[in-house]
């Protein structure tokens, strides 16, 4: 008994559908996983952002407050007297 073409194509039908079923969720697992360590990098990155414009902050803080005109005079003022100790000494 020779059977048809469609009838071995729908016998084989069970089969296809399992191993393509398989085959979507393997690649939606995948996807699902991709996008989580992305969205996790992202939030590293965005982190280290944080971080580095708050040392930004501080550090324009910090020239702001070494330039200021009294600053550079007290620093001024006190390498001078260092060095009328070090003349002084020779």
């Amino acid at each position: 008994m020779k059977l048809s073409t469609f009838t071995r194509i729908w016998n084989k039908l069970p089969f296809v559908l399992l191993i393509g079923g398989f085959g979507l969720a393997s690649f939606k697992a995948y996807i699902t996983i991709q996008t989580t360590i992305i969205g996790y990098k992202i939030g590293q990155m965005k982190q280290t952002e944080t971080d580095l414009l708050e040392s930004q902050s501080t550090l324009k803080m910090e020239l702001a407050k070494i330039t200021r005109r009294e600053s550079l005079m007290s620093i001024s003022a006190r390498d001078a007297e260092n060095h009328k100790d070090v003349w002084a000494a020779h």
